[in-house]
């Protein structure tokens, strides 16, 4: 009996331990998760683009893009693109969907939010 009650108790200990070590990674990696999140999104001119590239910056700018994502309940409307010849151009968000996923040629450079909308009056 006593060896029955000895193979719970270490069984009981390992199964606590393992996940107590599961619990610890998850907040670890949660808190990391959380940290890169909240971090402020560069302003386009930051982004590492090239000097020559002032005009896809802008193009970012003006159409509210990220090049990291938004927050999940964030539905993008747009994507930028760059296709073969490396030009970057403003497409749908389906568009840009297909083209990270290699269905469509090209490079995904950011998701949009679109252009805002002047308020209405």
């Amino acid at each position: 009996m006593d060896a029955v009650r000895i193979s719970w108790l270490r069984t009981a200990v390992m199964s606590f331990r393992t996940a107590m070590t599961a619990a610890a990674l998850t907040l670890l990696m949660g808190l990391g998760a959380a940290s890169f999140l909240d971090s402020p999104e560069p302003p386009a001119d930051h982004l590492g683009l090239s000097v020559q590239d002032e005009a896809t910056s802008r193009l970012l700018e003006r159409n509210n893009c990220s090049t990291t994502g938004f927050e999940p309940d964030v539905i993008p409307s747009a994507a930028v693109i760059r296709d073969r010849a490396g030009r970057a151009k403003v497409v749908s968000f389906d568009h840009g969907w297909a083209v990270f996923n290699n269905e469509r040629p090209g490079e995904l450079v950011a998701v949009c939010l679109g252009r805002p909308t002047s308020a209405r009056r």
